[in-house]
Parts: structure tokens; sequence; C-alpha cells
């Protein structure tokens, strides 16, 4: 086990995490509602530090980042364990479903910070990305790995439910470069049929982008019957063009019952493409400078797929995408940023 960083100590032995948005008060011999934060003896401890689920290379596109150094190859690392219990989770048997693992890591070997930035730079990428499972829950190695990754200077990326708290913010917020964050919908009730929490999720993007200057994108998976109401699909537009800004890539993926945990979702067929049009048409009509679309047709080697990114301002393509490959057709580099090379506006584009 690793001593915790983020929690405050409460009388009788009990603890309060502030790693998330839970706020978990924790009772000795007793882990939060991750599974993954255990009180021993009056302190918290870290169960997942340095334990992985998984390691690997990814487009960064498949985060996904299309405005974060597109091409590019990323070292992507999960761990166990997660604080929401989402019904649709594809990785559930290594978040939420792990109690198991997270009781006996005996068995796993483990990566230090310092292995970890190694292998990133042995396999010749040039960042790191917290990923597959929930990384506000580990936000002690998040932290140790990516300001280690900073000083050899890899890039690093945060795929999260954006459960992180105004206290982890301040803990590792000036070592995240970019963030793809799952907005599941529109208000607490949506969140909840969903087995998510909703919590200060608003304030706590705006903060980050705001004051940490964290590279956002937005990703929403859109569920029939679930959260893909019109008018709930507008607010949400609506928020991020007046509270983060129009230029803030805003992906719309479809729903797969497959994998699904739950029976009733299971049961939900996937997402029509009309919904998906529609949403798309909803961000656009937002004024949403960047919306995509990606969604894969089960089965078949067809998708619906909304992909190049076109200048706000002159309406011209500039990057074009098939599947995960980028190319740049129109994209001038200016200061690290990524321009129109039509007419110079800036495209939010970090290369």
């Amino acid at each position: 086990m690793h001593k915790a960083k983020l929690f405050d100590k409460l009388s009788g032995d009990k603890v309060r995490c502030t790693a998330c948005q839970r706020y978990c008060q924790i009772s000795q011999n007793k882990v939060g509602f991750c599974s993954s934060r255990k009180n021993t003896n009056g302190q918290l401890y870290s169960l997942n530090y340095g334990y992985a689920s998984g390691v690997q290379l990814d487009p960064i596109e498949k985060k996904p980042l299309y405005h974060f150094y597109p091409g590019s190859q990323v070292l992507s690392i999960g761990s166990f364990g997660c604080n929401f219990r989402c019904k649709q989770c594809q990785n559930w048997d290594c978040s939420w479903g792990a109690t198991k693992i997270l009781s006996d890591l005996s068995n796993l070997d483990y990566l230090s910070p310092e292995d970890l930035v190694d292998l990133a730079i042995s396999r010749g990428s040039p960042g790191l990305a917290f990923t597959y499972n929930e990384p506000a829950i580990w936000p002690e190695y998040v932290r140790d790995a990516a300001k280690l990754a900073k000083k050899k200077g890899l890039y690093t990326v945060f795929v999260s439910n954006g459960s992180w708290t105004r206290e982890a913010l301040a803990y590792y917020g000036k070592f995240i470069d970019a963030a793809n964050i799952d907005l599941k919908g529109w208000g607490e009730k949506v969140y909840k049929i969903q087995g998510a929490f909703w919590g200060q999720l608003l304030d706590n993007l705006i903060l980050a982008y705001k004051k940490y200057q964290i590279h956002l994108e937005l990703t929403t998976l859109l569920i029939p019957g679930i959260n893909d109401k019109k008018s709930d699909l507008e607010k949400l537009a609506s928020w991020i063009a007046k509270n983060l800004g129009p230029r803030i890539p805003w992906h719309l993926s479809r729903y797969s019952p497959v994998r699904s945990p739950d029976e009733k979702f299971a049961k939900i067929p996937p997402t029509p493409e009309e919904t998906l049009k529609k949403a798309y048409q909803i961000g656009k009509k937002a004024q949403l400078d960047f919306v995509y679309v990606w969604a894969p047709d089960e089965g078949k080697e067809k998708f619906l797929s909304y992909g190049d990114t076109f200048c706000p301002k002159c309406k011209k393509k500039v990057l074009k995408r098939s599947y995960w490959q980028p190319e740049f057709i129109g994209v001038k580099q200016f200061a690290g940023r990524g321009v129109c090379q039509y007419c110079k506006t800036d495209l939010y584009l970090k290369i």
C-alpha cells in the first residue's frame, strides 16, 4: 500500500478522502466507494498505486483527442477501481468490477512512475495517458508519474469522468496537459440513471480549463432513451459554448450494448444515426466550432463519422481523418499551435 496524500483526518480514526467529488468518509479498515483507497490506523492508503490493468500504445485520437498532437502514439496506462458504477461501462471488469483484484494485488507486477516514463521513452511515445479506468481515484500515482514525465519532456493526458476535486486539481493540475472528459448527459437525474455521480462536475471543468489551462475535449456517449433528449442536449451544448467557449471540441459517439454489465442496458439498441446527426446539429446550432461523430456500425464495415476539422472562420477543410489517421491539408504551425493556413484562424490545435 502507498500512503495517500489527498485526505483529511476526522475524529475517531475516520478519514475524509478528497480525491474525488464523493468525498468518502472512511472508517477504520474500510475502503472508499472506489474500492481502491483504504483507511488503516486512521491514515488513508492507495491500494492500486503502481498496479496497472493495461499498458499499451494508442493513437491520441482514440482517447479521443483530435486537437492535441494529432497523429501521435501515446503510452496509455490504466489501473483498477472506479468511483462510478456506469451500467454501460465497457471496461467494468478493470474499473468498478475489480473489487476482488484490489483485495489481493500479490499476483500483479508493480510499475513505478520511473519505469513507466522510461517505458514511454523507450517506445518512442511523446507522452503518457492515464485512462481505461478512472484516473481520479489514483491521484498520487498520476501526480508522481506526470511530474516526472514533464521533466523528461513528455506530455500528459487525463481521460476521465470529470470527478476530480479542487483539492485534486491543486495537487496535480499543473502537471496535466490535456484531458478528455466524459460528459454523460445533462443533470443529476440522467447521471443517476446511468450509475454515475453529478457532483461539482461543471464547476471543476471550468476550473481545470481556466485556472490550470488544461487542454479540454469532451465526449458524450449517446444512449437511446437515457441521455439523448433534445432539450438536454441543447442545454449541454449551450453550457459548453457559454462557459468553456465555442472552441472546445465535442465528441459524440454511438452506444453499443456489447459488454454492458447491466441487464437492462444490454437490451438497449445501438444509437440510431438520426440521433447522432441530430446531436451534431444541436452542437453546431450552439455555435460550437468543432463537433465530431464516431459511430462504428457493429459487425459492418461502414460507420458514421464526422471526423474532419474545418476552419470555423473560412470553413475550409484543414485536417482530414480516416479512422484514427489524421492528414494535415490546411494547417500551419505557429508557436506550437495549429492555425488555418488560409485565414490564420487559431484552430485550438496543439502540434
